[in-house]
């Protein structure tokens, strides 16, 4: 690997001097500076970023946790963090933590010795005493949604009963009489949120309680196998809400197995509005988080929060409806 010492070698001067053509200081002359840039260009040395940023007491690179990329909303997540990073000249390095406690403490380890400056977290198995350790060692925390929202340490969340609540109020709107919801599993506190909106509004159009719910595990398969048995019952509904977009990918396909026609017999609404749903047959109406806001907040205020130019923030994003095919009025 070429070093900036190959670089002060082959062009005759000390390291110093090399160091102050990188960095573009003033005591240098042009010509000698473009001189050691086109050596540098033809050698194909590459600065240690990290190093640099390390004798300034700090790095550019940010943590990113998420459970899993085997969801598409969590992908689309990452992708927008990493880009917002890009844009405002910091690098991201991605935990995958499947929501299990043994790789979440790797991967906490792992954030110390890499040299994070900032990490921004979205898993069940992060604890406040995680966060305290990681700021006590110069990180800079940020939670989303499914780390929770320690009043100590900033975070980024949606408003997802409003969300829930939003989904319903549509399905009514398009002729639903007795909506059903696809959930996630009973002990999801994100999932219970969209859930308690989707209570709400059914009891108001309603006049009952007795809201009927699906449990499963947030997966596509998983929506799939729970919604067929649902099926398979032959109770009374016109309509599904269902807590994210990858279960809702799996009851539109129950529904064409069993022969139901989606959106001509049934109705389905998903959450997360990830990218898929525009190629889906038919598209899928979904709530959409506002990814990009998320991805934006959560790295501006992670940079001020590492340059000390703020205090613990806790932000919140208001959800919208993307209307698709997938809810087209009933007749």
């Amino acid at each position: 690997m070429i070093t900036i010492k190959d670089i002060a070698k082959k062009a005759g001067v000390s390291v110093a001097t090399v160091s102050r053509a990188i960095n573009n200081k003033k005591d240098i002359s042009e010509k000698m500076r473009n001189y050691i840039l086109h050596i540098i260009d033809e050698m194909g040395y590459v600065p240690n970023s990290i190093a640099k940023n390390l004798s300034h007491g700090r790095t550019n690179l940010i943590a990113v946790m998420l459970p899993t990329l085997n969801n598409q909303f969590f992908s689309d997540l990452l992708l927008e963090i990493e880009n917002e990073a890009n844009r405002k000249g910091y690098n991201t390095l991605f935990f995958n933590s499947s929501d299990n406690r043994e790789k979440v403490e790797y991967y906490l380890n792992s954030m110390k010795s890499n040299f994070v400056c900032g990490a921004i977290i979205n898993s069940f198995s992060i604890t406040g005493k995680d966060l305290e350790n990681l700021e006590k060692n110069g990180i800079k925390t940020i939670t989303i949604d499914r780390a929770g929202s320690d009043p100590h340490y900033s975070s980024v969340t949606v408003n997802h009963r409003l969300g829930g609540k939003i989904a319903t109020e549509h399905l009514f709107s398009r002729g639903c009489k007795n909506p059903v919801m696809l959930s996630g599993h009973p002990d999801d506190n994100i999932a219970n949120e969209r859930m308690a909106g989707f209570a709400e509004i059914f009891e108001i159009k309603t006049g009952r309680k007795d809201i009927t719910v699906i449990h499963s595990d947030l997966t596509a398969k998983g929506g799939y196998q729970q919604f067929l048995k649902f099926i398979k019952q032959n109770k009374s509904f016109d309509g599904v809400f269902c807590s994210n977009d990858a279960m809702a990918f799996g009851a539109m396909r129950a529904c064409f197995d069993s022969g139901i026609r989606v959106p001509d017999d049934l109705l389905i609404i998903g959450y997360d509005n990830s990218s898929m749903d525009d190629i889906y047959i038919p598209r899928l109406t979904s709530i959409n988080q506002n990814l990009n806001m998320i991805g934006k907040l959560s790295i501006e205020t992670m940079i001020q929060l590492i340059n000390g130019k703020t205090q613990i923030q806790h932000l919140s994003i208001t959800p919208n409806i993307v209307i698709r095919e997938s809810t087209t009025k009933l007749e």
